[in-house]
């Protein structure tokens, strides 16, 4: 039972991580080609993150049978430490502020929530 769970949110996290990708890299070439400024840059990684949570939220509330919010919200909270990791790994010094840091954490948390209602 425990490792049919951890399968399914392994799946889920490939599944939010590998929209993360194509989502970023669609928005380098659009920050390359168009130079739309940061405005722009900002609401695109704020979309990554809703999108990435929800998708990866609705694909674990479609497989568990009760209290499929719980389940996209531990989803969502999973993408962000995940991205946390990530983070501190390839980035020598973190930038970023414990606001901002807040702020993510509660879009990825909220993607996985709805994603995980309608699932």
């Amino acid at each position: 039972m425990i490792g049919n769970i951890l399968f399914r949110m392994i799946k889920a996290l490939i599944i939010a991580g590998l929209v993360t990708v194509l989502s970023l890299s669609v928005l380098s070439l659009i920050m390359y080609r168009l130079n739309p400024g940061e405005s722009v840059l900002s609401l695109g990684i704020i979309l990554t993150y809703i999108v990435s949570g929800f998708l990866g939220g609705l694909y674990m509330g479609h497989k568990m049978d009760r209290r499929k919010f719980l389940w996209g919200m531990g989803t969502g909270l999973c993408y962000f430490l995940v991205l946390c990791v990530l983070s501190v790994c390839l980035v020598a010094q973190d930038a970023r502020s414990s606001g901002a840091m807040i702020g993510a954490a509660c879009l990825c948390i909220a993607g996985g929530c709805v994603g995980g209602m309608l699932g």
